[in-house]
């Protein structure tokens, strides 16, 4: 019971977040049909056009010659990691099957994409992304010890966990080219975990990097990757990997590969790559532009080792704030 009322009250805080977003977002209102003073674009020039004209093109997820670009419109920049769009995101994941636990796991994440800019030539953006997870897992199987090592009479299950998970921070310093951008950048994990089953109770770095192709029309090809290793000694080295591939469907709508990571131990050996298939929207809510999707996920048993979901299917609803 506590478990499940956890899960409502998280659930609750997301859509009183969400709801709040409808109205003022950093003391600004962002209209579709307006513009913002320091609004400027790293990616296509506007070719002469009136503003509401080309306003009305984003909003449609077309390009000057109606068609749908990889990175030219917002529908592209809401699904490219590199692009300079401030994105306040919810995702919820629900996970009814975990390999080696039983019943479901729960994680609602909060996330931030903020980019900066430089005034560098070569690297003229700063693309910043936040995640903090609150987590409910599923009941592992196997016991842990309480009493004298190797002594069966001291064992309690693991069981189910809620809480925080670890604070991710990943960044890229962007370089755009004729074919798209690539980038590269710091990142750290933080040991926010709550309880100890949620977190490795390390601090880790995290350098980043990111390639990205849009010279394909309507189409994103690409990869991000992180690397994780502690810098105390107490968390294990990992290895994150997205396979970008997203193409653009025109008037907002658009398909392709997920946003979760394959994960790679490269100390235990376990890892984990789930396939992927995301649909999504970038639409017009309360005057803001916000980014839906909907990610179906499954593990088959030959593409991990060790702990992992087995399926799993996410909601994510991301405010997008252009030309902040």
């Amino acid at each position: 019971m506590s478990r499940i009322m956890f899960q409502i009250k998280a659930s609750i805080a997301a859509l009183i977040l969400l709801a709040l977003t409808c109205g003022d977002v950093a003391g600004q209102q962002f209209s579709l049909w307006e513009t913002p003073a320091d609004s400027t674009s790293f990616v296509e020039p506007w070719n002469g056009q009136a503003t509401t004209e080309r306003i009305e093109m984003i909003v449609r997820g077309q390009d000057s010659e109606g068609e749908g670009q990889g990175g030219g419109d917002l529908a592209g920049d809401a699904t490219n990691p590199t692009s300079s769009l401030t994105q306040y995101q919810l995702q919820n994941t629900f996970i009814p099957s975990t390999y080696e636990a039983s019943g479901f796991a729960h994680t609602l994440s909060l996330q931030m994409v903020k980019p900066f800019e430089t005034g560098n030539c070569f690297f003229p953006t700063w693309v910043t992304r936040t995640t903090l997870p609150v987590v409910s897992t599923a009941d592992p199987a196997g016991a842990v010890p309480i009493g004298p090592p190797n002594d069966s009479d001291f064992l309690v299950p693991l069981d189910n966990q809620s809480g925080l998970s670890d604070l991710v921070f990943i960044s890229i310093l962007n370089h755009p080219t004729d074919w798209g951008s690539w980038g590269i950048g710091p990142g750290f994990v933080a040991p926010t975990a709550t309880r100890r089953e949620l977190g490795e109770q390390s601090w880790k770095f995290s350098p980043t990097f990111a390639v990205v192709n849009t010279s394909i029309p309507t189409w994103q090809i690409g990869v991000l990757g992180v690397y994780n290793f502690p810098l105390d000694g107490k968390g294990t080295k990992s290895f994150l990997f997205q396979p970008l591939i997203v193409k653009q469907l025109g008037k907002g709508w658009y398909t392709g590969w997920g946003d979760d990571l394959w994960q790679f131990n490269t100390e235990s050996g376990n890892f984990d790559m789930p396939l992927q298939l995301r649909l999504g929207k970038v639409h017009k809510i309360c005057q803001h532009n916000y980014n839906i999707f909907v990610t179906g996920a499954y593990t088959p048993d030959g593409l991990h080792q060790g702990p992992a979901p087995e399926w799993g299917i996410k909601l994510s609803i991301s405010l997008l704030v252009p030309g902040s």
